[in-house]
Order: structure tokens, then sequence, then C-alpha cells
């Protein structure tokens, strides 16, 4: 399997005690390589921890499906039927939000609850590198109480971490159970991804990977009690490579059906050349005659990339601690360059079909 050892080396030295690992998966084989700062004792790179950030939310639509297809709700029916208190948030102009309108991004709902995020941080500066942490389901609570929608729902896309969160949590009211409960007993468990959790067990945690921030100070793991649903979860190289597989159906799953429905293009786009699925990216490459469905994410400390071509039976995930500029930052949230990871991944799904 050909990595872009030298391109990836070039990030690894300019960053602060930084990692990487890079798994691919294909019909015929499976790769994993990396390089961890810290030793990891006898710990393999691909049973390493790290934080998948909001490649989270797959599993969060993942779990929606599969109560769309059981019936227990309706992928356009409006949160108000579960929310009523939260009327204000959830409507405008004659149109409710739904749970397509949460898993495409078109609720018109904010990004964040920036208001109350930028009082949490400042009521708690020591834990700078961990912003979520102080914000709890009180303040979520209280933001959809309070939030009085003014833009058109369905009309525009626009990211919402706090639309996904609440996404999440509803879906954990309807099974009855809390979010990562949820999703280790309908999606995890079910394929056996059984290292994957938002609360890790003393084993799990000894075997996170550590990521330093510029100054090289230790960044603590993530903790996001209030919209997990948004990108909480942890995992390792081997369980996001099963999650490849049931993905593009190179084994037999039980959750085909509605791994399959959250591929299902949604007449939503992005930009010009990405649709949604159910939170899932689907792009269309000029290198490639079939769409790359892929969704990254971003903490403090790691940067994930989680993408695959169904078609050629090709998958990748790869997560880095590189630390980034803010220049680059800009770009990348601008759509002027590709997120952390992406252009290592698409050096390698280039050379695999070249190579074919």
């Amino acid at each position: 399997m050909n990595i872009p050892e030298s391109l990836i080396e070039k990030e690894i030295k300019s960053a602060k005690k930084a990692s990487y690992a890079i798994g691919v998966v294909t019909k015929d084989s499976q790769h994993i390589q990396g390089q961890i700062y810290d030793d990891m004792g006898e710990t393999e790179i691909g049973k390493s921890v790290f934080e998948i950030g909001s490649t989270t939310k797959t599993f969060t639509s993942l779990l929606l499906a599969k109560l769309a297809r059981e019936g227990r709700l309706s992928l356009d029916e409006p949160i108000v039927t579960f929310k009523p208190e939260y009327k204000n948030a959830l409507s405008s102009k004659g149109k409710e939000i739904t749970f397509r309108h949460l898993a495409t991004h078109q609720s018109g709902l904010p990004r964040e609850d920036m208001k109350k995020l930028r009082k949490r941080m400042k009521e708690n500066k020591q834990d700078k590198d961990n912003f979520f942490k102080h914000y709890t389901l009180d303040d979520l609570h209280q933001f959809y109480l309070d939030f009085d929608l003014k833009k058109e729902i369905g009309k525009k896309w626009g990211y919402s971490n706090i639309g996904v969160g609440l996404l999440g949590n509803v879906l954990s009211e309807v099974v009855k159970m809390d979010y990562e409960e949820a999703i280790k007993s309908h999606i995890l468990t079910p394929i056996g991804m059984n290292d994957t959790f938002i609360h890790g067990n003393e084993e799990q945690l000894k075997r996170y990977v550590k990521p330093y921030n510029k100054k090289g100070e230790r960044i603590p793991p993530i903790e996001i009690p209030a919209v997990q649903g948004a990108g909480a979860f942890k995992s390792t190289l081997h369980d996001m490579m099963i999650y490849l597989q049931h993905q593009m159906s190179l084994v037999d799953s039980p959750l085909k059906e509605e791994i399959d429905l959250t591929h299902q293009l949604q007449g939503v786009k992005a930009n010009k050349r990405i649709q949604m699925g159910l939170s899932w990216f689907i792009e269309n490459k000029k290198w490639s005659s079939y769409p790359l469905i892929h969704h990254g994410g971003t903490t403090m400390g790691f940067h994930t990339y989680f993408g695959f071509l169904k078609e050629e039976q090709i998958g990748i995930v790869m997560f880095s601690t590189i630390q980034i500029s803010t220049i680059r930052l800009i770009k990348m949230l601008l759509g002027l360059s590709g997120t952390v990871n992406e252009n290592h991944a698409e050096f390698v799904f280039k050379e695999f079909i070249q190579n074919k």
C-alpha cells in the first residue's frame, strides 16, 4: 500500500510532539502504520485510542436511520413533537425543523451557542483546551428555551453542532438510554466495535494517544457533556476499520439497510461539489468515477479523516495530533484548502485507483 510517508513526516516534524496513524481497508487487505510520540508500551498502533470528533455524527445519523426503519419515528417528523417546549427555537415562518433537517444541516440553527460557550470559557480559563467541558445540559436546555429562530428552515445549508447535539439527545430519549449507551447498544455492539466509547475504562484510557498544544503542553481528553452526538466518541484504528468494512458492504452487516439509508442523497448541497447524505458528505472528485463518502473530525487535540469509495472498495481512516496555524484553519473553514489528513488520504485513493 502506497502511503505518502514524506508528506506526513514533513507535517509531523513541523509540529510539537505529534503523532499520526493511518488505516486502509480494501476488499483484499488491511494496512496500518503510524508513529506515536509517547511510549505506548506494548500497545499496538491499531489499538491506540484517539478522538474521532465530528465523525461521531455518522453514529448519530445511523441511529436515526435505524429508528426510522423500525417505525419509531419519521425522518420528516418535527422535533417539536418530542420537544414542544422548544417551539420558538425549532420553528420559523410556518415551517418546523425535522429530524432530516438536523441530520443534513438545514435547520437554520447556529453552529454553537457561542454566547454561553464564551461565558463558560471565561469562567473556567484553566480548561481553555477543553472548552465544551463546562457547557452543560442545563445550558443547552436554556438555549433552546430562549432561542428564537429567524432563518428559514430547509433553505440554506449551515453546519450546526448544537443541532446534531440536540438530535443525539432526542434519539436517546426515544430509546430511553443515555447517548453513549444508545449508540453502543444499537450501533457499535451489533457490528463488533467494542473499543469505541465516550467514557472509557482504566485500561482503555491507558491506550489514549497524548496530544499537545503549540507550547508542548498536554491537551486533556475531550469532554462534551451536553452535545455528545456532535463529537464525543473515541475509538481505535481497529474499530474504525470495522466501521469501514460495514460502510462499504465488505462484510455481512446487521445494519446494511440502515447504512444504505444514510448514504442516500438527501437533495441538499453543502457546496458545489458536496451533497449530503444523513450526516455524510458525498463528494464528486475529478480523480474518481464514483462519489467519495466522508466525514472528518477535529477536536482540540486530534484531526481525524474517515472516508471511502464504496464502488472501488477502499476506505481510509487517519488521525494526527499536529497543531495547525490560524491561517490554515481559516483556509479550511472557507473551503480554500483540504482538511488535515485529507490530502494524505486522497494520495492513497488515487494511487489505489491508478494501480488497479
